[in-house]
């Protein structure tokens, strides 16, 4: 079997593919004929490296230098794991695959999981590049404690302890984010870590770095060698896990009592430049064509080279069935989805561009039902949402401080969590704060939502998903349109005024379509295609928002991560291959 994620989940979260296409409905891309192996990639490995206990093998990947350090590193962590275990029976050579991408990897094994293993054929197989290089992801401890302790009763002692055993996990370590999490109350009760069908569907790093650390706990309290007594079948009954929920959290308090790099955490967030760009939409599922592949990284060099822009909005989608029943917001692991791996990539992607990223996760509803539909019936319901959104937000704001993220965008269109448990959101901002250094906004929906919610001063920009009606007109004058948005921008700067922030159209957009200006959330239904229409909503907008003092920046809905998608639906809200596209980079030039 072949074991993926923090090791012993064999099947990953598998929630509904995330939207396609469009504003409030979504189109879903139909499942097409089962994924083929370009014959270009290296399916035959070439061994690279040996050491002591290890065999690399190279699909493709060359050796820059890094394959000796990474090797030294996992060598240094199988010793520790030898020693810690008091193991010294011979092992034979751990066969380690490295691949170039993770876009490779995926189309060759169907997981672009940075790392897997293999117990039974003694493997790991691995992606070495620029960003996983520095450190190994750790399936190399899992596969040796497999072997040599066996599989516990008790899943999270094993991906505990395969961590605890390595170097700078998440770059500075699980106990610097551990720190981090208990600062803002976001370590999990003990009962939610032994939960395994919470596990499919949370954060693998705010989980790996609690069952590391509460690997350490264990050792503490029952000594190493009561610890691998304990190990391969303990399983802690609800009276046990009460029991050890006070020890636990005196332990926590014990260990940190002052909060990691408070010094950066005085500092402001770095200014912005004026944003100008897209939202980029993940239009794939099939590996190669959304994020995290070379298909989307294309789509990412003709936005800024042929487009001149000079932002990106990177956006993970979540799903939720039920607006009103709290559950936990899935972090979505199924390949071929917005995972962490894929999103990382095109972050990192848009970054070398020279890009300004805004990292902006989503719930998508789905049924014709949106984010502004959640609504929570009675108390008890909005804390158990707000426990699991907060989940779900600083998973990605500890996505945003590894990668230099410039702007996370806490949440979008959740008008009733907004309007109605202000004091909530503002503990969510605040925790926020101290895991991410960059700058914070929320993209408020048009209208009541954005006119009226107070937030704005807890936040560094003000969202706004602008999809105003500029008029009910078949074929109103462009003179029309621009009074019409004119009047808009007034409703605009009226909340700029009052908060003292600047404005960032995190959304606007107009399908390309017979009178969009007249619901421009829409691109379904009886709709012709009209890609003059939408170029003039194009000019009216730019035209409008020029010179503005109070706006900092626009990002349009959207922009395909496969620039071939266009060919599918002529009349969604992408402007590639339009005449939009002209208005975009003659006015990028511009303003």
């Amino acid at each position: 079997m072949i074991f993926l994620l923090l090791g012993w989940l064999a099947v990953s979260c598998q929630s509904p593919e995330p939207p396609h296409a469009g504003k409030d409905v979504f189109h879903l891309t139909p499942h097409p004929d089962p994924i083929t192996v370009p014959a270009k990639l290296p399916l035959v490995p070439d061994t690279i490296l040996q050491t002591a206990h290890f065999q690399f093998l190279s699909h493709g990947v060359e050796d820059t230098g890094a394959i000796r350090p990474y090797a030294e590193k996992c060598e240094a962590a199988f010793e520790k794991i030898q020693a810690f275990a008091d193991y010294g029976k011979p092992l034979d050579k751990v066969r380690y695959h490295l691949y170039n991408s993770i876009e490779e990897k995926g189309l060759i094994l169907q997981s672009t999981a940075p790392s897997q293993f293999d117990l039974e054929k003694w493997e790991v197989h691995a992606v070495l590049d620029d960003i996983y290089s520095q450190n190994p992801c750790g399936k190399e401890n899992q596969l040796l404690l497999r072997k040599i302790l066996g599989q516990p009763a008790t899943p999270i002692l094993e991906c505990g302890l395969a961590i605890h055993f390595m170097e700078n996990w998440q770059e500075r370590g699980y106990r610097y984010w551990a720190a981090k999490l208990f600062k803002c109350d976001a370590l999990l009760p003990l009962a939610d870590l032994f939960d395994k069908n919470f596990w499919n569907k949370s954060s693998d790093i705010i989980l790996g770095c609690q069952v590391a650390l509460f690997t350490d706990f264990l050792i503490q309290q029952w000594g190493k060698p009561g610890f691998l007594k304990k190990y391969p079948l303990w399983q802690p009954t609800p009276a046990e896990t009460a029991t050890l929920q006070p020890l636990w959290e005196a332990y926590l308090s014990a260990q940190f009592p002052t909060l990691p790099d408070e010094t950066k955490s005085g500092e402001g967030p770095a200014s912005l430049p004026y944003l100008k760009g897209f939202n980029f939409a993940h239009e794939g599922y099939r590996m190669h064509n959304g994020y995290g592949s070379k298909k989307a990284d294309m789509a990412l060099a003709n936005m800024k080279n042929s487009l001149g822009a000079n932002a990106v909005a990177i956006i993970p989608y979540s799903f939720l069935q039920n607006p009103n029943v709290p559950v936990p917001v899935p972090v979505v692991k199924h390949s071929g989805a917005e995972t962490d791996e894929a999103v990382i990539h095109t972050c990192v992607s848009s970054k070398k561009l020279g890009l300004k990223v805004m990292l902006k996760p989503q719930i998508w509803m789905g049924g014709g039902r949106w984010p502004g539909d959640i609504e929570m019936q009675d108390e008890k319901d909005w804390k158990a949402f707000f426990k699991y959104y907060n989940h779900w937000i600083i998973h990605y704001a500890i996505l945003a401080e590894l990668y230099d993220v410039d702007l996370l965008c806490l949440g979008t269109e959740m008008v009733k969590t907004t309007t109605e448990r202000e004091s909530d959101w503002r503990k969510l901002i605040q925790s926020a704060r101290k895991i991410y250094h960059g700058n914070l906004t929320y993209a408020a929906n048009w209208g009541e939502e954005f006119e009226h919610i107070k937030l704005w001063d807890e936040l560094d920009y003000i969202g706004l998903n602008c999809y105003y009606p500029l008029s009910q007109k078949d074929n109103p004058s462009d003179r029309e349109l621009v009074q019409s948005f004119e009047g808009i921008l007034k409703k605009v700067k009226k909340v700029s005024e009052q908060f003292r922030k600047p404005v960032i159209f995190t959304e606007i957009g107009f399908a390309s379509v017979e009178a969009p200006w007249k619901k421009p959330h829409e691109d379904w239904g009886d709709l012709s295609f009209n890609a003059d229409h939408q170029k003039r909503c194009y000019e009216v907008v730019f035209k409008c928002i020029e010179g503005k003092p109070w706006c900092r920046g626009i990002l349009w809905w959207k922009f395909p991560s496969d620039m071939d998608s266009r060919r599918r639906r002529d009349t969604d809200f992408s402007p590639y291959n339009k005449p939009a596209e002209g208005v975009v980079k003659k006015w990028f030039g511009k303003i």
